[in-house]
């Protein structure tokens, strides 16, 4: 009897903190829609015919565009790779690329 008691004691533990698991991964997982904090910046570069356009805030890159064209996970990761490498810093990283006189930096505000 007491051996089926703990039986199902221990089976009702394992249910129950397999059921904790998925509740620790939905809690954990990373929000559907990113929001661009307040005080951004948006530094509009050029370089020869192209236009790049970054949305950013100290060492993070929110949105990043080229030619007006929204760039994906692949093209963002690349720049904000770049920024970590330049003393964590998007600003010396578009300095260092750009240079200071071909980018236009001004604050950024949500169009939406």
């Amino acid at each position: 009897m007491k051996k089926g008691l703990l039986m199902i004691l221990i089976g009702f533990l394992l249910v129950s903190l397999n059921g904790c698991f998925l509740i620790r991964e939905r809690l954990l997982a990373p929000p559907d829609e990113m929001t661009i904090p307040e005080g951004s910046s948006q530094a509009v570069c050029t370089k020869g015919e192209v236009t790049y356009t970054f949305v950013y805030q100290l060492d993070g890159v929110y949105l990043y565009y080229i030619d007006d064209n929204l760039q994906g996970e692949a093209g963002l990761d690349h720049v904000q790779e770049q920024a970590f490498l330049h003393d964590e810093s998007v600003l010396n990283y578009l300095y260092e690329e750009y240079g200071e006189s071909s980018c236009v930096i001004t604050d950024y505000e949500d169009s939406e």
